[in-house]
């Protein structure tokens, strides 16, 4: 059964960062921000990354759009894929740059999702049509988000797929911080052969 996202979740765009930032410094609370560059650095395997901050007004932190785990993201710009947020990111300011999509309760695996979003022929030709701009900036547009039509198998098909998609994913990191291991490996032992000369 196909339908269409807008029906099966709810899908917010992030937060504009100058429109929360406090009059006043005391009337500010700071708030770790998500980027494109942390979510590009966990595909590779690297976690040791710079987290920013954003001040935001006390009285407009009700109405932000935090990152909850398991929740997905999709990249307006330049990271046009979707994202499930793991722990680590709980609690960080969606920017604008960002939608975040919540499901409703049972109809859609997270893991399949973001598998259907970045893999799935159909979707990828949908995403290169949408994709809007000139050509150094390409952006999705939200419009074209919420009118994807997305395949919705049952849900335990759904989590099969997920898991087969976020093991690939883990394989591919823990592979990368192998390949990561071996090259300081190497490079100490070649250090140790110039020291000897």
């Amino acid at each position: 059964m196909e339908l269409l996202l807008e029906q099966i979740s709810q899908i917010t765009h992030g937060v504009v960062l100058n429109r929360i930032k406090p009059k006043i410094l005391s009337e500010g609370a700071e708030y770790p921000i998500l980027t494109i560059s942390q979510l590009i650095d966990e595909e590779n395997g690297v976690w040791n990354y710079e987290v920013p901050t954003a001040l935001v007004d006390k009285k407009k932190v009700k109405n932000l759009n935090l990152a909850k785990e398991h929740s997905i993201v999709i990249g307006l710009t330049s990271f046009h894929r979707a994202a499930v947020l793991e722990k680590q990111h709980e609690g960080k300011i969606i920017p604008s740059n960002f939608v975040s999509i919540e499901f409703q309760n049972g109809i859609m695996d997270p893991y399949y999702f973001a598998w259907y979003f970045n893999e799935h022929p159909e979707i990828k030709r949908q995403r290169m049509i949408a994709i809007q701009g000139n050509s150094s900036v390409k952006v999705l547009s939200v419009h074209m988000i919420r009118q994807l039509m997305i395949e919705c198998p049952d849900l335990s098909t759904q989590m099969s797929i997920g898991k087969l998609y976020y093991y690939q994913k883990r394989k591919k990191v823990l592979l990368m911080e192998k390949m990561r291991l071996e090259e300081a490996v190497l490079t100490k032992e070649m250090m140790q052969h110039l020291e000897k000369l």
